[in-house]
Parts: C-alpha cells; structure tokens; sequence
C-alpha cells in the first residue's frame, strides 16, 4: 500500500541553551516571516486513511473517523496505489459510510510526476502518455466501483510543483482535472506535490498540498507568499507527522492557521508509513476541536481590543482563549528583536524583572523574542527554549502577530500581564483573562 511519498528535508535539532548577557542584551532569534498574510480560522482535518478497512485495526479507525465529523472533511482511500485491480465491498462500505457520516472520500491516484522523473507505470512504461492513461484509467475506475457509494473526488499524488518550460507541467495536471471534472460531475481534485507549488497550479485542482513533512521540519517552514495572502484557505492542505506530543501538535495547529491552511491533519505516526494509523485519546479530540477553534479570540480584560499607546510601540493587544494565546503590537521603529514579555502566573515576584525604563518589573516567565518562545530561569536575564514551539511571528507591515499554545506554558494563571518591547522602549504592562 503506497504512502504519500516523504520529502528528507533539513532538520534542526533543538539545544537547550541558558543565556547570560546584561540586562538589556539580546540573543539571536530566528527570521521573521515577513509576508503580508491571511490566517485560517476555522478548519477541517483532512486524512489520507491509509488503513485498511477489512479487518482491524484499519476498520476501527474508519469509524473513528465516520465518528469525528464535522471536524473531519476529507478521507483520501487508496486500496493499492490507487483503485486496485478489482472492486472490494470493504472500501465500499468504508466510502458509503464515511460519505453518510458528513466526510469527503476520494481515491488515491499515482500520478508519477507524469514521467518526467523517469518513473514507470505498473506496466513498465515511462512516457507521459502512458501516465496520463494510467491515470485516466484509474479515474475511471474509483467511480465505475465506488461513485454510487458516495466517492467524493480523486487524490493525485506524486504531483509536479513547477510550472515547466511554457507551463508544460503545470497542463498536465490541469488536463487530468478538466478530464476528471468532466467525466465525474462534481468531482473534488486535490494535487500533492508535498512541496509548496507555484502559484500557476492555483487552478489545477481544488485543493493544494503545499505541505508534506515532519513537525520539525513544519516549525522552519515558511509557507509561499501566494498562499499567505490568499483569500481562499481552503484551497490548501498542510500534512504533519512524527509530532510526538499533544503540545507539539496543538502547536502545528497554530502555524498552520497562520500559514492559512483550510485543510490540516497532524500526526503522531512516523515512517516508512506516516498515514497508515490515526492518533487516539485525548491528542486525537484536542486535534478536532484546535482545528475548528478560532484562531482569536481574547484579550486585555478578555478581548483583542488593542490599546493606543504611544511612541515607539503602538495598537498593542495581548488575548487568551482555552487553548492559545495571540499578542500583537505596531513597531513604529527599527528593532532587531521584538519581545514580548509574560507573565503567566500573575506573580510580579518571579520570573525576571523588567529593567527601566520598563514601568513594571512584571515578573515575566516566558518571553517570546521574534518566533522562539523562551521560559524564565531567574529573575536576571537567563532563558532557556521552550523545545517544539515556534510562536512563527508574522509580520504585516510593521504590524507583528504571535501565537502560543497554552499547553506550552507550565500551569498558566487565568488572568495574566504582557509588556512589549523593542530597543530599550517598553509599553505599559496589558492584563488579559481568558475570554
């Protein structure tokens, strides 16, 4: 059974550092991602079910996934690469009761990179013809077997993400999708590169695998700017695995609102076959109710209602929901940093002291210093990184926008206090309670 192929992408592993510099010092951060960007709020996990339904455990995580709806919306079935050589009324039943249950199921179709890469149809061949008619093939077959048991659309995987020489990459998929839509009316098309594609694909299926890799390599990963802006998230889908803990998945969820990704589906499972299980317990409901969870939400007093302020930090907010925390501030000047600082047990007393010209020691236990969230270890200036969280700041104009996970912060209060800084200016400290 085929798996959406992995891409080896470069892995940076985390160090536990402490930091020691003067009061006012700063350490080195990570890049800001400085393009202008929408956010997905609401989403819908979208699962390549890799799993077989005849028999367990594969038949158990179909129902789980029948029994996740409304937040599931899409299963992607794929018997043997795509359709197998016969009909099966295991998938049968599998589709027909996924699609009665509120999910999209579509059908696996190996596209092969069209034959560009040198890869060979199940029958030897290597040109593009034969690929396209393998795939057509395949097409054709989901829906003669399973169309009237609700198939909902076709999965092409092993997609091209550039366009090629006179867009000749970018024709063959959207031959395939013209192909499929007009042969299968109301056909749903998804593409899977597994890399972020050009923006010439924007109309070569309905929706976009922009993303296919470990949690690791997600927190580094910087969405293209054609899909931060997009008005329409739901034309993009993020793939996570090896995410090992809950915290880290709620993380994955966070970034992949702010990469505005419609459609996500974070994992725990590994290779060499990252979609062949489903997470369970309490991971598995966090993950359905962080995707349908607004990405706002909160703030000083309990809403995002930003303060005025003055000088060189303006339009400042700090916000909390159940499961996130968001800060925003406007930068009117030039700072390599941006910080803000927390105080996540309502304590002045711990955590490090705010210098002057701060107007309050403020007590912070965490600080989040461009997209790397650290927790206090002193009242001095000693950090270490919070492993596995990446606030991934975003930037809008001079506008900057952080999002933490209330699970990455060690028994936070229900009312808290943030202060922003930049150069040596701080504004006033913000109060703000779960909303």
């Amino acid at each position: 059974m085929r798996r959406i192929p992995w891409r080896p992408r470069a892995r940076i592993m985390a160090v536990v550092i402490t930091l020691f510099v003067a009061a006012l010092g700063l350490s080195n951060a990570a890049a800001a991602n400085t393009a202008t960007a929408n956010t997905a709020t609401v989403q819908h996990i979208a699962v390549p079910a890799y799993f077989n339904p005849n028999g367990s455990p594969g038949s158990t995580f179909w129902t789980q996934l029948d029994q996740s709806t409304p937040a599931v919306g899409i299963a992607v079935a794929n018997p043997d690469s795509g359709p197998g050589s016969a009909f099966d009324q295991g998938y049968a039943n599998a589709v027909q009761a996924a699609t009665n249950s509120g999910v999209q199921v579509i059908g696996y179709v190996d596209t092969g990179y069209f034959g560009t890469t040198g890869r060979t149809t199940r029958d030897g061949q290597t040109t593009t013809a034969a690929w396209t008619a393998q795939a057509q093939a395949d097409v054709d077959n989901w829906y003669s077997w399973y169309g009237g048991y609700g198939l909902a659309g076709i999965f092409f995987d092993d997609g091209l993400a550039d366009c090629g020489t006179d867009n000749a990459h970018v024709s063959l998929y959207e031959a395939i999708n013209t192909f499929t839509k007009q042969n299968h009316s109301g056909a749903l098309t998804v593409d899977n590169p597994g890399v972020a594609a050009d923006q010439c694909y924007a109309d070569a299926a309905d929706v976009l695998v922009m993303f296919e890799g470990t949690y690791a390599d997600y927190t580094t990963w910087t969405a293209p700017a054609w899909e931060l802006s997009s008005t329409d998230p739901d034309k993009f889908w993020h793939l996570i695995y090896n995410t090992p803990t809950q915290a880290n998945m709620e993380n994955a969820v966070s970034l992949s609102k702010q990469r505005n990704a419609g459609y996500l589906y974070v994992t725990d499972d590994n290779l060499p076959n990252p979609w062949d299980t489903l997470p369970t317990g309490t991971y598995w409901s966090d993950e359905l109710s962080q995707s349908a969870a607004d990405g706002g939400g909160g703030g000083g007093g309990g809403s995002c209602t930003p303060i005025a302020g003055s000088g060189d930090i303006t339009s400042y907010s700090a916000c909390m929901t159940a499961t996130t925390e968001t800060f925003t501030a406007t930068f009117n000047v030039a700072a390599s940093f941006h910080h803000v600082f927390i105080d996540t047990d309502n304590n002045q007393s711990t955590g490090f002291q705010l210098p002057a010209p701060s107007t309050s020691a403020l007590g912070a236990d965490y600080m989040i210093e461009n997209n790397t969230l650290y927790q206090s270890l002193s009242s001095g200036w000693s950090w270490t990184p919070v492993a596995g969280v990446s606030p991934n700041m975003t930037q809008n104009g001079n506008t900057y926008t952080w999002t933490v996970p209330l699970s990455a912060l060690n028994n936070p209060a229900t009312t808290q206090q943030a202060e922003f800084n930049g150069n040596t200016f701080y504004t006033d400290p913000v109060t703000f309670a779960q909303s």
